[in-house]
């Protein structure tokens, strides 16, 4: 009996000891499966991190500076409310800015969509040659360029004694044109710099769009007798929706940005604040004049007004665009 007694807690410890084994093993298992579910956020973390830190954070504390009077250098920020918003539409320069945004946008948004689309359609059945390739060279050469390059070097080629255009114009028989001082002329000249700047990139995204779009649908609609028109209407721009859909809405979020570059080193909003648009004025209000309560206001309007017209072509435009 002692012998049997005795031998009985020498058979239980191996089994309480493979329970915690197995114990041990099943919570590794658990924390295995939670860190792999976790893993796909850790991997979001660091661009997360950044977007909030460089997009969202300057974005609500624009928001939060808006009902302050602030210099940007003194510690005082004495609390104004609603007096930035409402103190900006008495400004004349902030009225002439809005009527040059307009003007930027109702003359860029057409030839940055469309233009591009046409050349596209151009160069589309020359795509088995090597002069394509020369053609998408050239055309996006301008968009691999800094801004400040782009314009420095457009301000020689618009200088009304020594640049090219003027002597080209004098060739033909005509007159010296001011580019950058007359008003009437000044405004057209930030377009033909800010759409020779942004053509090529639409240019390659409508070509890739085309090279996609299947050749057995063409060849079935070429059989059944369709012209080119007939199966670009019915077939090549519906297909290419999407990317048609894609370059208008970033060319409306982004048309007055564009242009910015070319206003801060051609003609600083000039002359008389022809060529000025919301972002130079804002630009101004911030870092020329240290108003930074009212540049906040204006940048916190800038917002609604984006986002508004982005929902706006998502809600009305979207249903015209076929997706597969």
């Amino acid at each position: 009996m002692e012998n049997t007694s005795a031998s009985l807690p020498t058979i239980a410890r191996p089994r309480q000891h493979e329970r915690v084994h197995v114990a041990h093993i099943s919570l590794a298992g658990r924390i295995g499966k939670q860190m792999e579910s976790l893993a796909p956020y850790m991997l979001l973390l660091p661009l997360v991190s950044l977007i909030l830190l460089f997009v969202y954070w300057p974005l609500v504390y624009s928001f939060y500076l808006s009902f302050f009077d602030w210099n940007f250098v003194t510690a005082n920020k004495p609390f104004v409310g609603f007096d930035n918003f409402t103190r900006m539409w008495n400004d004349r320069r902030f009225l002439e800015s809005l009527n040059g945004t307009w003007k930027y946008f109702v003359i860029l948004v057409p030839i940055q969509v469309f233009l591009p689309l046409g050349l596209a359609l151009m160069l589309w059945p020359i795509r088995k040659s090597r002069m394509q390739n020369t053609y998408r060279f050239v055309l996006f050469s301008p968009t691999v360029i800094a801004y400040s390059v782009a314009a420095v070097l457009w301000l020689w080629i618009f200088n009304p004694l020594q640049g090219v255009l003027n002597k080209v114009l004098i060739d033909f028989g005509f007159e010296r044109i001011n580019w950058l001082s007359d008003p009437d002329v000044a405004i057209w000249s930030i377009v033909i710099v800010a759409s020779w700047k942004t053509i090529g990139f639409h240019l390659l995204l409508y070509l890739a769009a085309l090279e996609a779009v299947p050749t057995d649908v063409i060849e079935a609609a070429s059989i059944d007798g369709a012209s080119n028109w007939e199966t670009m209407k019915s077939i090549r721009f519906p297909l290419i929706t999407p990317t048609f859909f894609f370059v208008l809405v970033t060319t409306v979020i982004s048309v007055n940005d564009d242009v910015f570059g070319a206003i801060n080193v051609l003609t600083d909003g000039g002359p008389f604040n022809s060529t000025s648009n919301i972002v130079y004025y804002l630009y101004e209000q911030g870092f020329v004049f240290f108003q930074i309560g009212s540049a906040s206001a204006v940048s916190v309007i800038v917002f609604i007004a984006t986002a508004l017209l982005t929902w706006v072509q998502f809600r009305f435009g979207e249903r015209f665009v076929h997706y597969g």
